[in-house]
């Protein structure tokens, strides 16, 4: 059965859940590797541009080693599960395949994230008072602690119709390749 193209596919869902229930547990790493960092900012200074691009690149580098894994040992059971134009690359280190999920991972966690916030910004009022202290210390909150339910199921949401999308345009530069 062939669902409309504006419905995410299996692979899209799949990839969805996958990359936000990994996000939920970087973020807790996340906030114990701010502790660490804040404790040795204190002695170092000097440091903190380099401790804050590795923690945001952090994620980048997990979501590579993953895929590129993750294939490699789906490659054993399921050979047909990858498209026949992406490289097949041995080894431990990821291709520049995985590479590019990895940041279009990061890139569709951070932009559905944004789009949530602002969804749930103009449908539900954190506070009713003008205060923009109160506000930003309610976001901060909720940002660092479990994610709702309604948070969690709408980025799923998002994320899955931007690799839907992203399915649609490789399919469509796979097409254009073969004519």
């Amino acid at each position: 059965m062939r669902f409309p193209y504006w419905l995410p596919n299996v692979r899209s869902w799949f990839n969805a859940v996958a990359l936000i229930l990994l996000m939920i547990g970087i973020g807790y790493l996340r906030g114990y590797a701010f502790d660490i960092i804040g404790m040795l900012i204190d002695s170092a200074p000097w440091l903190i541009g380099a401790f804050l691009f590795l923690v945001f690149a952090f994620p980048i580098v997990t979501i590579a080693f993953l895929h590129h894994w993750l294939h490699t040992f789906l490659d054993v059971f399921f050979p047909d599960s990858r498209f026949p134009e992406d490289e097949l690359h041995a080894g431990w280190f990821p291709s520049i395949f995985s590479w590019w999920e990895a940041v279009f991972g990061w890139t569709s966690y951070v932009l559905a994230f944004v789009f949530v916030l602002f969804f749930l910004g103009i449908f539900k009022s954190y506070c009713y008072s003008p205060d923009l202290s109160v506000l930003s210390r309610n976001l901060s909150n909720y940002i660092f602690s479990l994610p709702s339910a309604r948070f969690t199921i709408l980025q799923i949401i998002v994320v899955a119709y931007l690799y839907q999308l992203e399915y649609l345009v490789r399919q469509r530069l796979i097409a254009a390749v073969r004519q």
